[in-house]
């Protein structure tokens, strides 16, 4: 007789799970599957449980070949008309959302369009055929490959993760070239099962809606990717990253995904199921509890008072704080705006996105920091070559101060964008006081410049430092009266004080938020902005943290800037906590010598001081 398949097998089969075994009603043994547990990027929160339907986009063969002279325009014509016919799909794409989903999709669709655009991926590819006489898929893939490696260099997961866009593109490009239309991967895509893929670009994950699924899993992606921006928008759990995971399950296995924690688990026995089931119903619980205090104040127990604002890198990222109760924007990042382009950005172009920026978040504050980037990645007038230690080399600051046309014509354009909101300027790896007097006077000088072309600017901008470098720490108090904020970059600041590559794998376990130097560095931060009497806050990974936020509360800040999606959550905690008890839990900690002792402690204390399961941290 013909085996039965093991799903059918399985049925008539009841588990005993005291010996660890599978006994069907025939007596024969097979042993269960154990659950496997895999570490990913938590991209959106919320669990998910179901059966997995695993994405396979068949790869396509670019084509190689010579074309031949009295051919080369009609081959430029057929490249020109896919990006006419690519930029159409997603207008269509666009069309639909608009219908029923938020800003979120809708803005990342027109970044896409804006790419199909761009010269760098246009005018090279034209160029690649002309002076190679080569067919436009060879053509493309040779312009991809140069764009991607440009991405690659940066340190920035935000700016390595813009690869998976141009991978995106590209795709959808070629595979017009190639079979004259685009495929629909996702056509089989069963009700409510959990998505398996390799990656999913933004416009894909904008459409699962339709699908009605519980959520996705991929093998790559960041927190900071296009495609985590809008699955948290669409409130779908999500786990980027996590490596190999399609080789490992198969269509219609079970799997739960946490996109709370970062971790997938397959084939998960009774008890872990019942256990998630529970933990998903907690969740839904806790998350509406904290979504009803977003509009009550950040305000401790006994009246301390905070402001939560957000961390953001996109434009289409606004709505989503507006959802979360931020208090306005606490860093908004302009590299985005110099890169994949042969020119950097006009005044006219910077100006224009930083008055939507402070006019969308009006009347609350938008600090926005210049240009953080390192030379070798912006295109200028002079040639920079890759450096060997691009953290310690010529970037932020420093890049600017040697390329003072390019940093004017930024100043420029948000002290024009200053009288339409509450802007602040904010810059970054500050390491000499020298730094900050040239900057000053380069605004004065571009104030007067306003002034004579009768200009509105706000002539009382206030200027702002991040602190994210030892010698910044060294002179805080110095800088701290020449500006009118600080604001601690913790995720640098941890790095150069602890001489730790945080991507480093080798040494990232190094990297200590709680480590006694890092409290030290921060206590000696807070007490020169008080002398000064400024605010302080930290816009670093720190603030997002709720097993940091005890500590950040105790050394008194007056505001903390994070991912949008924390922001709840951290103002619960803030909330259930009291001021006077934080800080005597950081005058104790400032005693620790040893990094394991002090986090023993804060955890010990936290979980004294507030109930961890009630605001969903036990699982972090």
């Amino acid at each position: 007789m013909q085996k039965k398949p093991w799903r059918r097998w399985f049925t008539y089969s009841k588990i005993n799970l005291e010996k660890n075994r599978i006994v069907n009603t025939k007596g024969r043994e097979k042993p269960i599957r154990k659950s496997l547990h895999l570490k990913g990027i938590a991209a959106a929160p919320g669990i998910a449980m179901g059966q997995a339907f695993v994405l396979e986009k068949s790869p396509l063969q670019i084509p190689q070949y010579w074309i031949p002279v009295k051919e080369l325009n009609s081959e430029i014509q057929r490249f020109q008309e896919s990006i006419l016919k690519i930029n159409e799909d997603f207008l269509r794409i666009k069309e639909r959302l608009c219908k029923y989903e938020g800003q979120a999709q809708i803005h990342i669709l027109e970044s896409y369009g804006m790419i199909l655009q761009d010269e760098l991926l246009v005018q090279n590819t034209i160029d690649h055929i002309k002076s190679e006489h080569i067919n436009a898929e060879w053509a493309l893939q040779k312009t991809l490959t140069r764009i991607k490696s440009v991405f690659s260099n940066f340190e920035e997961s935000y700016f390595r993760e813009r690869q998976s866009d141009i991978d995106y593109i590209g795709q959808k490009i070629i595979e017009h070239l190639v079979v004259g239309n685009t495929q629909e991967p996702m056509s089989n895509l069963p009700l409510n099962s959990i998505l398996v893929a390799q990656d999913l670009s933004p416009a894909e994950t904008s459409e699962l809606h339709k699908y009605r699924i519980k959520g996705f899993v991929t093998e790559v992606g960041g927190e900071t990717s296009h495609t985590a921006i809008v699955s948290r928008a669409m409130h779908l759990p999500a786990v980027l990253g996590c490596k190999q995971i399609t080789q490992k399950i198969k269509n219609g296995e079970t799997l739960i995904l946490d996109g709370e924690a970062g971790i997938v688990i397959l084939h998960p026995g009774p008890e872990e199921l019942a256990h998630y089931q529970s933990l998903q119903k907690e969740s839904v619980q806790a998350d509406k509890k904290l979504l009803k205090q977003i509009h009550l104040p950040t305000e401790t127990l006994d009246h301390f008072r905070l402001h939560l604002l957000a961390n953001i890198e996109l434009v289409e990222e606004i709505d989503s704080l507006k959802m979360q109760g931020a208090e306005g924007i606490g860093l908004f990042r302009t590299e985005f705006l110099f890169l994949n382009r042969a020119q950097a950005p006009s005044e006219e172009e910077q100006f224009q996105i930083y008055k939507k920026v402070v006019e969308s978040v009006y009347p609350l504050p938008a600090t926005i920091r210049t240009l953080d980037i390192g030379a070798d990645k912006i295109p200028t007038q002079h040639k920079y070559k890759s450096e060997p230690n691009p953290a310690l080399g010529l970037r932020a600051i420093r890049f600017c101060l040697k390329e003072k046309t390019l940093f004017k014509a930024q100043l420029r354009a948000l002290l024009r964008a200053s009288v339409f909101g509450r802007l602040k300027v904010m810059l970054p790896m500050i390491s000499s006081l020298s730094e900050v007097a040239q900057v000053k006077k380069l605004l004065e000088e571009i104030k007067e410049e306003l002034s004579a072309k009768k200009i509105d600017y706000d002539p009382h901008l206030p200027l702002g430092v991040m602190v994210e470098t030892p010698s910044a720490v060294i002179l805080a108090r110095e800088i701290a009266r020449e500006v009118d904020f600080l604001s601690i970059g913790t995720n640098d600041l941890i790095q150069y004080s602890l001489a730790v590559d945080r991507i480093n794998e080798g040494v990232a376990h190094l990297y200590k938020p709680l480590h006694p130097t890092v409290l030290r560095l921060m206590k000696m931060t807070v007490q020169a902005a008080q002398e000064a009497h400024i605010p302080v806050g930290v816009c670093g990974e720190m603030a997002s943290s709720p097993w940091y936020i005890l500590i950040l509360l105790g050394l008194g800040f007056s505001q903390l800037s994070m991912n949008a999606l924390s922001i709840p959550r951290v103002k619960g905690m803030i909330r259930a906590l009291s001021f006077r008890e934080a800080k005597a839990v950081f005058e104790h900690a400032l005693t620790f010598e040893y990094e394991q002792d002090l986090e023993s402690f804060v955890r010990k204390e936290l979980k004294r001081l507030v109930d961890v399961d009630a605001l969903k941290i036990s699982r972090i």
